[in-house]
């Protein structure tokens, strides 16, 4: 079963699991195990051609709980946090809302992000803290160089007088790095997940 294939799956999977949260456990883990050996080892064409005929999650839970005496029917409404277009505005604000208020909006991209359910945990969480940790290695970088680099000019400035007005390595190398995060890993991150979205939708 290729990556693609897989991925369908999953992703109908998790889908039928949500809309058969109102039904019985034995019956929904029943039903569950059934979809999954019928999506199981086909190939990509395969798997969406099966999960066509299978048809939206939604139905097949509606007609799970018809089958349950005393158990009422009811179409749940569609929660906007698992529509594509949250989701959509969601990495968008990941990825700009930092270069619009700084720090403030790219904290606000990160909760939308979180609380949609049409990412899965593994990339929302390298969305995140990709960008963070890349920032981390690159800011003990620049500044082990910088330290080098302003320890070597150090005799220099203090017989000439340093000028406050001129940063030090390591003060250019800090922005350097802070301006690199800003304006280029969080954009890519949330780009990433807008690349991570094609072909979903909610349940």
């Amino acid at each position: 079963m290729d990556a693609d294939a897989a991925r369908l799956r999953d992703d109908y999977l998790a889908r039928l699991d949500e809309a058969m949260s109102g039904v019985p456990h034995g019956i929904a883990v029943d039903i569950r195990q059934g979809v999954w050996e019928e999506l199981t080892g086909r190939d990509r064409e395969e798997t969406a051609a099966r999960i066509a005929q299978l048809g939206d999650p939604a139905d097949i839970a509606r007609e799970a709980q018809r089958e349950v005496p005393g158990v009422p029917v009811s179409s749940p409404a569609p929660s906007v946090l698992s529509s594509r277009g949250f989701a959509i505005a969601a990495a968008l604000t990941l990825s700009f809302g930092g270069i619009v208020v700084p720090v403030v909006g790219w904290g606000v991209g990160v909760v939308l992000v979180c609380v949609s359910p049409l990412w899965r945990a593994w990339e929302k969480w390298t969305a995140v803290l990709a960008p963070v940790g890349i920032a981390a290695v690159s800011l003990l970088v620049t500044w082990s160089v910088a330290a080098l680099m302003d320890g070597d000019a150090q005799t220099g400035l203090a017989a000439e007088g340093h000028n406050p007005l001129v940063p030090t390595a390591m003060e250019f190398g800090t922005a350097h790095s802070v301006i690199i995060v800003a304006f280029a890993l969080v954009p890519v991150s949330g780009l990433w997940l807008l690349w991570r979205l094609r072909g979903r939708t909610r349940s």
